[in-house]
């Protein structure tokens, strides 16, 4: 009512009026939030941005295949870069920026021999610098470096020629441009929205058929979800088969058309519910080139190419290639045994499904219909092979026979059944010094009973990893039996900081257990792996006829990228509990209390990573 009186008395007066900025429409649910503590505000409560809206599950499964069968991708972070960070580029580095040894179809031919099926290179990243040529900026490799020529192009003609998949990395987050801001209420962030959907109609016009669109640097206010989901109906109008990375929205659970998880490989169990998910991981120290080498193992790379498979994932490796525009050549070169292997038993890695079991000390299981592939990290010295729990009942445990993978010429192995495991007779050494495969071939589908044991040896060391020893039970969020409609299993987001946990716990009524198997009376250390913004309430923990309680307190974080991707995880001891007698048992974990304000600023009860029970010293 001021406002239209102030304006229609100036104008009465003869003075001139100035148009008062109104709300900018894309940020409305973002301001409306605005008063909540800093880690309830971004795009928590909101609708996700889902990959492709109404999609039926029979098209959604065909869109998806290609890229869920080639399991194995190369990352590439590519461009200029200025040593110490990612601030905008100097005119002097982008002057001196000429790879003159860049071939593409080297590159693709390069990636086939070493087994990956897809690739994903940066197209922008958050120095705004482009590695394409756009028209819409002169801050790019045609307009700024002597180079001259268009990688992305030649890139995209070479994947087209030898059938290798292309994905692009697009940055929300741009440092060089005059209109980009993470903070709402810039009347000229309207025109940043416009300049990405300009460079977005470039890359998925001029190149060729996209399998994904890996974005990042959303996890900021202005990313809202008004503009991520008009920027998602943009990209499906420009290519409807496209996939969509999980960072269109803000990595929750049901944005994009799968999970993305930077640095760690989740656990899974049954209740990731057929959710699409990849690994991105360093093979190289950095994501660009260091200027030297720091580059991981071969076995790194494999071990973690087995377990992200076994567990439902794609596993994105990344490397940085040289200024000079070549892959890093000792990478090139620790990763040849990796192809050579993949060539060998690439049946048990491409288009399978993940393996019926929860976690194989030993190794790791794929499934391909009913037969299962076993890849023996570390091979028995007993020559007996245990896979517990397979088809438990069954005559023969179902199975018509085993055989070692890629030796087709070798006689069935002989196995057994003790108790509910399966037996495999095998020799005293392995058959492959890099890592052995056994093919199970069944008669029916397979069944697994997964209760948790102790761990008979470490877990492999990883970023996020909980701090568990040989003997302790390791329950993870990933194995649980979840009970209601809200409490949820999530990916995890951010880099390993937040890992997989539960969460969404804003229903008292909802619960979380594990099954463990107790073979001798003790007591046990209970402890609990959680995270909290707020002090937000009280959960019980129940056990053999045992109940221990415990107030959820908000743990020390600092705000990181401006969101709660890097949640303060907190390791509480509980208590002991007894186990009077061998036996099967069930650990509950209750919400006793849950704050309202929890609820309404839609955090919940806690971030539930793990359960650990500790043999008492």
């Amino acid at each position: 009512m001021y406002r239209i009186w102030s304006l229609a008395l100036l104008a009465t007066l003869g003075l001139p009026t100035i148009a008062l900025a109104q709300p900018d429409p894309m940020e409305s649910r973002a301001r409306a939030k605005s008063d909540r503590p800093w880690f309830a505000q971004f795009m928590s409560g909101d609708p996700v941005v889902a990959g492709f809206p109404g999609e039926s599950e029979a098209d959604r499964t065909k869109r998806v295949q290609r890229w869920k069968d080639a399991k194995f991708g190369l990352f590439l972070h590519w461009g200029p870069q200025k040593a110490g960070g990612e601030s905008v580029i100097s005119d002097e580095v982008l002057s001196n920026f000429n790879p003159v040894k860049f071939d593409a179809e080297d590159w693709v031919l390069t990636a086939k021999k070493l087994g990956f099926r897809y690739i994903v290179i940066t197209t922008k990243h958050h120095s705004g610098f482009c590695m394409f040529d756009s028209q819409y900026t002169q801050h790019d490799i045609i307009d700024a470096t002597p180079f001259g020529r268009d990688p992305m192009k030649e890139l995209a003609d070479a994947c087209s020629k030898h059938d290798m998949l292309l994905g692009f990395y697009y940055s929300v987050w741009d440092i060089k441009h005059p209109d980009y801001t993470a903070n709402l209420g810039s009347p000229k962030y309207a025109n940043y929205h416009q300049y990405m959907l300009d460079q977005t109609t470039e890359l998925l016009t001029n190149y060729g058929p996209i399998v994904t669109l890996w974005m990042d640097g959303e996890w900021v206010n202005t990313w809202s979800h008004e503009r991520a989901s008009e920027y998602r109906d943009h990209v499906r109008k420009l290519q409807p088969d496209i996939l969509l990375v999980d960072r269109i929205g803000q990595r929750r659970l049901g944005d994009g058309d799968y999970g993305s998880c930077e640095n760690f490989t989740p656990y899974i169990g049954d209740n990731i519910n057929h959710r699409l998910w990849e690994s991105c991981q360093r093979f190289d120290g950095g994501w660009f080139w260091k200027g030297k080498d720091t580059s991981q193992s071969m076995e790194w790379a494999l071990l973690n190419l087995v377990d992200t498979v076994s567990r439902g994932g794609n596993l994105l490796m990344n490397m940085g290639p040289t200024p000079e525009g070549e892959l890093p050549p000792v990478s090139v070169a620790k990763l040849k045994p990796l192809g050579d292997w993949l060539r060998k038993y690439g049946e048990s890695i491409y288009g399978v499904e993940r393996g019926p079991h929860y976690l194989l000390e030993w190794g790791t299981c794929t499934r391909r219909n009913n037969t299962l592939y076993y890849q023996i990290a570390q091979w028995p010295k007993d020559g007996r092979l245990v896979i517990p729990g397979l088809n438990e009942g069954q005559p023969d445990a179902g199975i018509h026979q085993i055989t070692f993978l890629g030796d087709s010429d070798a006689a069935p192995l002989k196995f057994t059944q003790s108790g509910s495991d399966v037996v495999v007779s095998v020799p005293r050494k392995p058959v492959d010094p890099l890592m052995s495969v056994i093919k199970v071939e069944l008669k029916r589908p397979p069944v697994v009973d997964n209760p948790i044991r102790p761990l008979s040896r470490p877990l492999r060391p990883q970023q996020g990893n909980a701090d568990v020893s040989v003997g302790d039970y390791f329950l993870s969020s990933a194995f649980a039996e979840i009970n209601g409609d809200d409490l949820h299993f999530s990916l995890g987001a951010g880099a390993g900081g937040q890992r997989e946990n539960l969460k969404g716990w804003t229903n008292p009524s909802d619960w979380a257990q594990w099954e463990i198997v107790v073979d001798e009376p003790g007591s046990y250390e209970i402890k609990i792996n959680y995270s909290s913004w707020m002090d937000s309430g009280k959960f019980a923990v129940k056990i053999a006829g045992q109940t221990f309680e415990h107030d959820v307190t908000a743990g020390v974080t600092k705000r990181g990228r401006l969101s709660p991707f890097k949640a303060a995880f907190k390791v509480e001891s509980l208590g002991e509990v007894q186990f009077e007698t061998p036996g099967r048992y069930t650990l509950m974990v209750k919400a006793l209390e849950i704050d309202p304000q929890a609820v309404e600023w839609d955090q919940g009860l806690m971030l539930l990573r793990e359960v650990i029970l500790t043999p008492a010293r």
